[in-house]
């Protein structure tokens, strides 16, 4: 009977593992570059006390090499390709932190990441609004920039502090 159980739920996970990979077939290409990620990791590996220091690594001499006339654009193209890496980190380091957390934990925190999400974008988009209208978007993406990258920062602090629970020990009767 759990033989035919199982088979039962292994046929429909398969399924959708070949539809997911289909799926991410047909998705846009990583818009991380790796050069921009080895960039990141470097600064980061040089220690945790200097990581808020990596913020702007990519995007500030990605602005700078941009001519006047595109200046603006090049706030926001520079500030989205810095981010992804960020971003690439923040997913690592959030299923790093998954796998050593019990599922009560896991959903815990799952409900932190979208209510911190959340309140990252209204932020942005509240700085965004209160600036001139020629730089607001710029510095809108700026400020997504270090919310993500600074999340990322914590979530990896964090998961690092983490050791893996042993298994839990079934009751033992001592007579």
């Amino acid at each position: 009977m759990i033989a035919a159980m199982r088979g039962f739920l292994v046929i429909p996970v398969v399924w959708a593992q070949f539809g997911c990979a289909a799926a991410l077939a047909q998705a846009p290409s990583n818009p991380v570059q790796s050069a921009d990620r080895m960039q990141v990791a470097n600064c980061v590996r040089q220690g945790l006390t200097s990581s808020p220091a990596c913020i702007g690594l990519v995007a500030v001499p990605c602005v700078s090499a941009a001519s006047v006339n595109d200046r603006a654009q090049a706030e926001i193209s520079c500030a989205r390709r810095e981010e992804a890496v960020w971003r690439e980190r923040l997913t690592l380091a959030g299923a790093a932190l998954g796998r050593t957390l019990d599922a009560g934990a896991r959903s815990q925190f799952a409900a932190l990441q979208l209510a911190w999400q959340s309140y990252a974008v209204q932020k942005c988009a509240f700085y965004g609004s209160a600036q001139p209208p020629a730089r607001s978007a710029g510095l809108q993406a700026g400020c997504e920039l270090r919310e993500v990258a600074e999340r990322a920062l914590e979530v990896e602090r964090f998961a690092a502090r983490q050791t893996r629970r042993p298994p839990a020990q079934p009751p033992q009767i001592i007579r």
